[in-house]
């Protein structure tokens, strides 16, 4: 699918844009310096996309915010190389917008910029448009190149991988396969079955396995409008070696001798994210959405997800339908793009490199009529665990938390559990019951045991006064 580059300015004209492209994908390894996949840094306000007004606003702002500043200090905050700061800072200068502080000139240290009277009135107008300051955003058109090399960078993981993320959990053999095949198809894939039965956690880890860089903009900027995109709960950089601002000249023209500084570091090279969201999710989950106090847009989860997982948890429990969501993001991920409206009304179209994944409790017809299923083009039950699962599970949770067991006492509660009248046992069984053993062992101030007393009491207490006796499990 063509995605077009050049982004349209708020006077209909194209903002011509060239970024200069980070190292062929086909040459990189995980192996590789995270940077490598971001573009060079661009050198003068041209270069960067981004409209001269617009930057000079922000460099207003992020002054005002410092009060003083270097050149150095500004480069680093707002992610530009310092020629662009130089190139803004003189047409504020030459404004009187900006000044050299004296006393700094005098220290003979580097020179550090303040606003004057007429720049602070400025800053403060400017500020009232937007409270947004930090790093500068990228074009729309820049971000979806990115997105698109990335598309091609994805790599399949073997299913050695796969298994070797689920070994904490007693799974078959055979739904690991299908997981892995429907997990990295990259097309939408629903896991359903009762609760308790570990889909979350084998969703998760699947998801770990998608190892890689990916490369996320601070911001976009698209229509003159700011499209916020990092959210540093979901985003874990992948490099810790940020530059610091040096009161050394000589530091300071090393600055961007590294390799990493010499990227446009807009971009933040993170690991695939993984984000998950549950019952609480509304509809501004799927749309932009606009912060009035800050002055900016918040992107949507399925763009913050972007290169990840996005995780629908307890599908049909949120606040908005099933059909609502379905009808948003599978259409999404056939199409390989959505588009979102701003609240300027002009519309920004961005790919889609993101695995939707949708978990539900409910049973399928349930949840859905068959038209909206037969979208989906995976759809994996997770049954709950048979009797020789149940005891391997218990098994290996009585190991992990250092409780005293015996062979007989594991079988002992899987009797209990399947006993006639019990209601279809869960994968979580095993370790409710063993905590439940530990918590009574605790607060009695003796060690903890898995023997015939303590399950009978542990399970009084977690299926309550109607549960089978002893008797019935013998």
């Amino acid at each position: 699918m063509q995605i077009e580059h050049a982004d349209p300015t708020p006077n209909g004209e194209e903002q011509p844009f060239s970024p200069a492209r980070p190292a062929d994908p086909a040459d990189l390894g995980e192996s590789a310096d995270p940077w490598s996949y971001v573009p060079l840094a661009p050198k003068s306000v041209k270069e960067t996309g981004i409209p001269d007004a617009f930057l000079r606003e922000l460099l207003l702002k992020t002054i005002w915010a410092k009060d003083m500043a270097t050149v150095a200090s500004l480069a680093q905050g707002m992610g530009l190389h310092q020629r662009v700061i130089d190139e803004l800072l003189e047409g504020l200068t030459s404004e009187r917008l900006a000044e050299i502080d004296r006393s700094s000139a005098q220290a003979g240290g580097l020179y550090q910029y303040r606003l004057t009277d007429r720049g602070k009135n400025a800053a403060h107008e400017a500020l009232d448009r937007s409270r947004y300051v930090g790093v500068a955003p990228v074009p729309v058109g820049a971000y979806n190149e990115i997105v698109s090399e990335q598309i091609k960078r994805f790599k399949r993981p073997p299913l050695s991988e796969i298994q070797k993320a689920l070994k904490h959990l007693v799974v078959p053999d055979r739904l690991i396969e299908v997981f892995g095949q429907a997990f990295f198809s990259r097309r939408a894939l629903m896991v359903y079955g009762p609760s308790g039965n570990g889909k979350s956690d084998i969703v998760t880890s699947i998801a770990n396995v998608a190892i890689g860089t990916v490369v996320i903009p601070h911001a976009m900027f698209s229509h003159g409008q700011l499209i916020r995109v990092f959210d540093p709960d979901v985003h874990k950089s992948k490099v810790n070696d940020e530059p610091t601002v040096s009161t050394n000249e000589t530091d300071t023209v090393e600055l961007w001798a590294g390799e990493a500084l010499r990227r446009d570091r807009r971009w933040l090279p993170v690991h695939r994210p993984n984000v998950i969201v549950g019952g609480d999710m509304g509809a501004e989950a799927l749309d932009m959405t606009y912060d009035a106090t800050q002055g900016v847009h918040n992107a949507p989860l399925s763009v913050v997800a972007q290169g990840g997982v996005l995780v629908v948890d307890d599908l049909g429990r949120q606040k908005i339908s099933p059909k609502e969501i379905l009808n948003r993001w599978v259409l999404m991920m056939e199409q390989g793009f959505d588009a979102f409206a701003l609240g300027s009304s002009e519309v920004v179209r961005l790919p889609l490199d993101v695995t939707i994944v949708f978990s539900t409790n409910l049973t399928l017809k349930d949840l859905m009529d068959e038209a909206y299923l037969r979208r989906i083009a995976y759809k994996i039950e997770v049954p709950g665990p048979d009797r020789d699962q149940f005891v391997e599970i218990t098994r290996r949770y009585c190991a992990r938390l250092d409780i005293e067991w015996s062979e007989d006492a594991v079988q002992y509660l899987a009797d209990r559990c399947f006993a006639p009248g019990m209601p279809a046992a869960r994968c979580c069984y095993p370790r409710d019951i063993v905590t439940t053993v530990i918590d009574e062992a605790d607060f009695q101030g003796r060690k903890p045991a898995l023997n015939r007393d303590s399950i009978d009491a542990a399970c009084l207490l977690y299926f309550g006064a109607s549960q089978p006796t002893e008797q019935d499990a013998a």
